[in-house]
Order: C-alpha cells, then sequence, then structure tokens
C-alpha cells in the first residue's frame, strides 16, 4: 500500500463520527400545539430541523399535545365523571403529548434523520405529587445524554413528569413551556427556544389592538411580569426556570423560523439623552373571564390551601376576607372543592378581567398614574394596584378589550 493511501485509510478510519462528538452545543426546541397542529405543520418542522441537524447540532425538541387535544381529553372525562380524579386525569391528559412526540420522531425519521421520543418520565423529570398541577423537583436526563451521543435527536413530550412514587403527573396548563427550559438548564443549553403561532413577545396582544410592536429583546424581569398577568407566550414558570439558572430564551414563529423575541436575564438600556430616568410602559398584558371568590380566612381555609391543585390568578387579603381570582374554566371544580370542605363563600363577582401596563417604576408614578385612570374613566375601573414592575388595573371583563386598545394607543403608539 502507498503511503498516501495509507494515510487516506487511516484518515477515513479514525474521522470523528457524530455519535462521538460530545462538545458540540445543544439546543432545546419547544413548539406548541398549533405548531405541532397538523399532520403537514409536522412534517414541515422536521424539514426545517434537518439543516440543523446535518449542521452537527444536538438537538432536544420539547412539544406540546396537538391543537385542541388536551381539551377534547379533558371533555371525554367530564363526559364520564362530573369530578374526576386528579389522578387519572393526569394519565389521561399526558397522551396528548406521547402522540405529538410520536408523530414528529416519525417525521424526521422519513427524513433521514435518526431519533427517538420519550415520555416525561422516560427524560427523567421528577415532580412532587401534586397532580395537575406539579412542581419540578430535579431533572436526571441521563437517557437524553445517552441518545444524544449516538447522534440522534430527542423528542420529549412536554407537561409532564414522575413524582418520586412514581406517579405520572402534569406540570399544569402551559407546562411545555416548563419542561423545555428545565431540560435546557439540566443540559446547560447555550439557548432554548421555544416556538409558537406568534412571531414573539409584542407591546400587547395583537388579536386586540391593531397596531402592536414586536419587542425583539426584553429581560426576564419584564417577562415575568407579562407571563403572570395574562401573556400567553411564554408560561410564568418557565421564566422563573429561565431567570434563576440563567438560561436565554428566544420566542419565534414555528411557521417561519424567523428570529423573534429573546428573553434575557441581562438587561442592556440604551442611554438616551434627557431621558436617562424615563418611565416608559413597554408592554400590556391582560387577563380575562375571571370569577372573584371572596372567603373569611380561618384555619379551615388555609389548611385547603395547602393542598390546593388549581391556579390561582391572583389573591388579596383585606380584613380578614381572602379574594381568590379564579379563571371561569375552573369553576366547577372549586365550587366543589370548598363544598367537600364545608368552606363558606360570602360573596362571588363574576366577569372580571385585570388590565397590566409592564414597565419599570410605572406604579410610583404619580403622574402616570393620573394619566392612565383619567384615559380608563369610560371603563369603571374598580381597583388599581402598583408595584416596581407594573401598574394593574381590575375592571369588569366587558370592558377590558377597549380599555387595553385605548392604552396602547395612547401609551405606546404615540410614543413610538
Amino acid at each position: 500500500m502507498r503511503r498516501c493511501d495509507f494515510f487516506l485509510l487511516f484518515c477515513l478510519t479514525n474521522a470523528p463520527k457524530r455519535e462521538r462528538v460530545v462538545d458540540m452545543a445543544i439546543n432545546v426546541k419547544k413548539f406548541g400545539g398549533t405548531s405541532v397542529g397538523s399532520i403537514e405543520l409536522i412534517r414541515n418542522i422536521a424539514r426545517k430541523l434537518a439543516s440543523d441537524y446535518h449542521a452537527g447540532d444536538r438537538l432536544v425538541l420539547v412539544v406540546s399535545a396537538m391543537a385542541k387535544t388536551t381539551d377534547e381529553l379533558f371533555n371525554l372525562a367530564h363526559g364520564i365523571s362530573q369530578h374526576p380524579s386528579h389522578r387519572e386525569m393526569d394519565m389521561l391528559l399526558t397522551a396528548g403529548e406521547r402522540i405529538s412526540m410520536s408523530l414528529l420522531s416519525l417525521a424526521l425519521m422519513e427524513e433521514g434523520i435518526r431519533s427517538i421520543s420519550f415520555t416525561g418520565s422516560q427524560s427523567g423529570i421528577i415532580t412532587d405529587s401534586k397532580h395537575g398541577n406539579a412542581r419540578i423537583l430535579k431533572v436526571k436526563a441521563f437517557r437524553i445524554h445517552e441518545e444524544l451521543e449516538k447522534g440522534k435527536v430527542v423528542i420529549v413530550a412536554g407537561f409532564q413528569g414522575v413524582s418520586q412514587d412514581k406517579e405520572i403527573t402534569t406540570l399544569g396548563r402551559g407546562g411545555s413551556d416548563t419542561s423545555a427550559v428545565a431540560l435546557a438548564c439540566y443540559l446547560r443549553a447555550e439557548k432554548c427556544e421555544i416556538y409558537t403561532d406568534v412571531d414573539g413577545v409584542f407591546t400587547a396582544d395583537p388579536r386586540i389592538v391593531e397596531k402592536p410592536f414586536l419587542l425583539p429583546r426584553i429581560s426576564s424581569d419584564l417577562m415575568l411580569t407579562l407571563s403572570y398577568n395574562g401573556s400567553r407566550v411564554l408560561h410564568p414558570r418557565a421564566v422563573e426556570f429561565a431567570k434563576k439558572y440563567g438560561v436565554d430564551v428566544e420566542i419565534k414563529s414555528s411557521f417561519t423560523f424567523a428570529p423573534g423575541s429573546l428573553m434575557s436575564t441581562e438587561k442592556p438600556v440604551p442611554i438616551k439623552d434627557n431621558y436617562m430616568e424615563e418611565r416608559k410602559i413597554v408592554a400590556i398584558a391582560h387577563k380575562e373571564n375571571l370569577l372573584c371568590y371572596m372567603i373569611e380566612i380561618n384555619a379551615k381555609l388555609l389548611e385547603t390551601l395547602e393542598n390546593w391543585h388549581h391556579e390561582i390568578f391572583k389573591s388579596f387579603v383585606d380584613n380578614g376576607i381572602m379574594e381568590l381570582f379564579i379563571e371561569n374554566k375552573y369553576v366547577s371544580e372549586i365550587d366543589y372543592l370548598l363544598q367537600q370542605q364545608s368552606i363558606e363563600v360570602k360573596d362571588k363577582d363574576a366577569s372580571l378581567a385585570f388590565v397590566v401596563l409592564a414597565g419599570m417604576g410605572l406604579g410610583h408614578d404619580p403622574a402616570l398614574i393620573s394619566k392612565v385612570l383619567q384615559l380608563c374613566a369610560p371603563y369603571q375601573v374598580l381597583r388599581s394596584t402598583n408595584n416596581e414592575q407594573s401598574l394593574e388595573l381590575l375592571l369588569p371583563q366587558k370592558y377590558m378589550k377597549e380599555a387595553v386598545q385605548t392604552l396602547h394607543k395612547a401609551l405606546i403608539e404615540v410614543a413610538v
């Protein structure tokens, strides 16, 4: 054998194979329910991911259930039982994400990409035992690492995990975001990308205002304010994870894959002459279809709250009475729970909404508060509260949309 032939053979034999490459960056990408809402959309995702895979990226994909699947499963359960077991609901609802993960894995295989799908429990997402709204305790994703080292794309069912008692659990609505960011933290991914049906984070809901502006960059503090006050782009628990562990998250469209909004733990602020202490409304969030329960605070209520399974949007305490703001869709379950615990409801106020203006120091600016209340005078503001990141308005549901439009036009659009 000639020397050059021997050298070529040596190079080919000892060339690094894809499955042995363990030092490449890991990219975690999450696809929401509308993004995987049909077979064609799933195929489209697989085609678009092919270039990333062949470029050598190690991909971990987190998927939600196909659009409306969770609601359909929820309705099936309530067609049988008015108050179904929380454990059995978790067993049922997790089927939706398993369908999505398997279909995406098959679509990737059709593109010539080696892939494997895992449930939340197979992925090593360990939670507490609170069915329906479990919290992640730790992540032991060694199986994901093993498959990545073999050169495979790993698809994970979001929204779910397993308790330390080996019970299947769910993380609550929107929990797939939390799954994705938690895995990005554990895997030390460079970034977590959240793909959805919008282009990113806007200054207000594009379905309500005519001229919303895309925010190309947003701090984790501001995103947390928006998420906890009704913005559905990113689940608040996912933002908490990202903020706590310093993970950058980009929200972008699954239809275009174009750059969207980058949520970063850093807060670069460009300096403007004469505006170094300007207090600016960055975005407006809202939460509609709320019901307020007014309950006397006693030992029975506090004990019930310790074992509470449902999401509470906001709570206030006033003169021995607790106000719990709950989404209307939970009303039958909450009524049943309170009845079971023999807890008396002093009053219930329905058809309420919150409109929340987000930005640094807004609630401590008297002139701004005055202007906001003047603009909202026609909308019967029932309460105004504030903190260092927001100014919150409680008002009747019927005025919510018009209030958001008025505030956005007067306080954001004119400032651009």
